[in-house]
């Protein structure tokens, strides 16, 4: 069917961003904040040389940079080179913010599945129906007449990630929603689509107004290092969309779950997570969300936020109680997980542990910096106590190490130097299946290889996103002021195998589908409870 235009009026509140009132960068200028940034990278990238026995040569990649550089015409296409080449490492700690907080945006928000970009919310409150008539499950074909897969490869080569899939899907949210930080915004004061309705042959088009927010002037810090400082034992993964609360994305890092509860379900906990269980033809399952390790109250002092933390934890220890005197089985829900602390991590891993166990296994940076960070972790805790005993455990390791040439410690180890981690008085006992996908990282990627490591969980889902190390803010390029974080070591799995870029992987592998994404995931949960059927068969 030949396409009919739609012509939306849709308001934009300011004009296009320009990046015209800045300083331009010199050549010169350009190529040393790109020097900057690689020199950084020799002393104080972890993953440096795990990343060369994967083929990534730094040399190389510097000098192709180096060229595309002296060839960008604005600070803008500067920065965004900079962004493609540290996109280059396929590393989702490894991360650049564009200093702008413009933010391009029209109230529609879209997702991958099943490699194509569907539409999944739309504000009614701002986008009339008669304006845009469509909806959820309607598929974007093409955006200013590129194909959905070309769009989808332009922006994922911003949004690096430790997994493929990771990129696309996160490059599938950019389609009506571009902060500046993390994507360009366009140059256009439109947006034009095409969009496929339903599963339909009938294509139509659209074509809407940005509207369009924030401080033109380059000059604009946002995010890294000036919003924070990451304490050392963060295990988190970028939000780049944080203005955007809507459906799917609003998942991200939620306590609320995304998959139809039973109507005979009995509810255990409701807010902040989900927790409940229900009948089944085996007996009652339950079902606990884990959105995140790294609970936080915005705007809370350090010590509120402590007092939090044990509320939190306190919340999941009395869902468990319940789980283990009511159910057969388990279902953790850690879909979209975005990661946090270690320390919180392996607390609530104790949760689902009958032993002692390993805590997650890191190997430092060998290097006088590192040595200087471990001194102040040692500051923090009291003296003569068991973690003051494991930083210094830690402390020595690198010293030796650092003054033996090493790049990276030569042995794995982790915050806790040599000690273990006790299992809670109250835990879990019984079978579990853990639901996994592409966009949980880093904790979110420790949690299910420390279950199925133990021995505790089966994976149900698509692959982590291989998100490996803890991360630390390096300092801003200097005459850019692009400010980025690093990472700063390598963590491993139980089996000895590196998370970067390898991330956990499901036993059982299933990726949601359309009908999934429609109808609140029904065979998602349909495939998941036969899976748990099958390994409590099996016990």
């Amino acid at each position: 069917m030949k396409p009919s235009m739609l012509l939306l009026t849709f308001l934009s509140l300011l004009a296009a961003p320009s990046f015209l009132l800045a300083v331009e960068l010199s050549e010169n200028q350009k190529l040393s904040d790109l020097n900057q940034l690689v020199y950084t990278m020799e002393s104080g990238y972890g993953p440096l040389k795990y990343k060369a026995t994967k083929g990534m040569d730094i040399a190389t990649l510097k000098a192709k940079y180096a060229e595309k550089a002296k060839s960008t015409k604005s600070n803008a296409e500067f920065y965004y080179l900079i962004k493609q080449f540290i996109s280059e490492f396929h590393d989702s700690h490894f991360r650049a913010a564009i200093p702008s907080d413009v933010v391009a945006e029209i109230p529609v928000m879209t997702d991958l599945v099943e490699g194509k970009i569907l539409i999944d919310t739309i504000d009614r409150n701002e986008l009339a129906e008669k304006d845009f008539p469509f909806s959820k499950g309607d598929e974007v074909v093409t955006i200013n007449g590129k194909s959905a897969p070309e769009y989808l490869k332009e922006m994922a080569s911003y949004l690096g990630s430790g997994y493929q899939l990771t990129e696309l899907r996160r490059a599938a949210q950019t389609v009506f929603f571009r902060p500046a930080a993390a994507v360009p915004v366009p140059n256009e004061k439109t947006l034009k689509v095409t969009i496929r309705r339903g599963l339909t042959s009938s294509i139509e088009a659209a074509e809407l107004t940005w509207k369009v927010k924030g401080n033109p002037l380059d000059e604009k810090f946002p995010f890294i290092g000036t919003r924070f400082s990451r304490p050392f034992w963060d295990l988190s993964i970028p939000n780049d969309f944080a203005g955007s609360t809507r459906a799917e994305k609003s998942y991200k890092c939620s306590g609320n779950t995304r998959i139809a509860v039973p109507q005979n379900a009995i509810k255990i906990i409701e807010e902040p997570f989900v927790a409940y269980y229900h009948p089944t033809p085996i007996g009652n399952v339950g079902y606990l969300r884990i959105p995140h390790y790294y609970w936080r109250k915005e705007g809370s002092s350090d010590l509120e936020n402590k007092d939090y933390e044990e509320k939190v934890f306190s919340q999941y220890e009395y869902a468990i109680k319940k789980l283990e005197e009511n159910t057969v089985g388990l279902i953790i829900d850690q879909d979209h997980n975005c990661g946090g602390s270690v320390f919180w991590l392996e607390k609530l891993a104790s949760l689902f542990m009958d032993k002692p166990f390993k805590p997650l296994q890191f190997r430092f940076l060998a290097s006088k910096s590192q040595l200087l960070e471990i001194m102040t972790w040692e500051k923090e805790v009291a003296k003569n106590s068991l973690e003051a005993e494991a930083f210094k455990e830690v402390l020595d390791l690198v010293k030796t190490d650092w003054q033996n040439g090493e790049f990276l410690t030569t042995k794995q180890t982790s915050f806790r130097g040599s000690q273990y981690v006790n299992p809670s008085y109250t835990h879990y006992t019984k079978p579990i299946v853990m639901l996994i996908d592409e966009m949980s990282g880093s904790g979110g990627d420790a949690f299910p290889s420390m279950m199925k490591g133990f021995g505790r969980a089966k994976l149900v889902g698509t692959r982590t996103i291989g998100a490996g190390g803890h991360v630390v803010p390096a300092p801003a390029l200097n005459y850019s002021g692009i400010t980025v974080e690093m990472t700063k070591s390598l963590f491993y799995r139980p089996d000895g195998v590196e998370v970067e870029n390898n991330g956990a992987v499901p036993d059982f592998a299933y990726s949601p589908t359309r009908e999934d994404f429609m109808y609140e995931y029904r065979n998602y949960q349909k495939f998941y409870l036969e899976k748990l059927a099958e390994v409590i068969a099996a016990k």
